[in-house]
């Protein structure tokens, strides 16, 4: 069995986020979230911020790895219970 671990990447900084379920950054705000019914991972990103706005890379470590790329804007504040993004 081949194991594959999903890394998040933000491209303002090149800074890793997180690989698999581990969460690089000291940013509490950002968690990876994994749905195994779907085999989809997500970035979670709490309380969304204007200086959050950018590029992110969701990179797959296959051979070759396989990169997608996602590009999030941050347009206004969200009501309280409401102030959390998922890419």
């Amino acid at each position: 069995m081949i194991v594959s671990y999903v890394s998040w990447i933000r491209h303002r900084d090149i800074h890793i986020l997180t690989v698999g379920s581990y969460t690089y950054t000291s940013d509490q705000r950002f968690q990876a979230n994994h749905h195994p019914e779907t085999d989809e991972w997500t970035l979670q990103i709490k309380w969304a911020q204007k200086r959050d706005a950018g590029i992110y890379e969701c990179q797959i470590s296959t051979q070759p790895v396989r990169s997608y790329f996602v590009s999030l804007n941050v347009v206004g504040k969200y009501p309280k219970h409401e102030q959390q993004m998922c890419i």
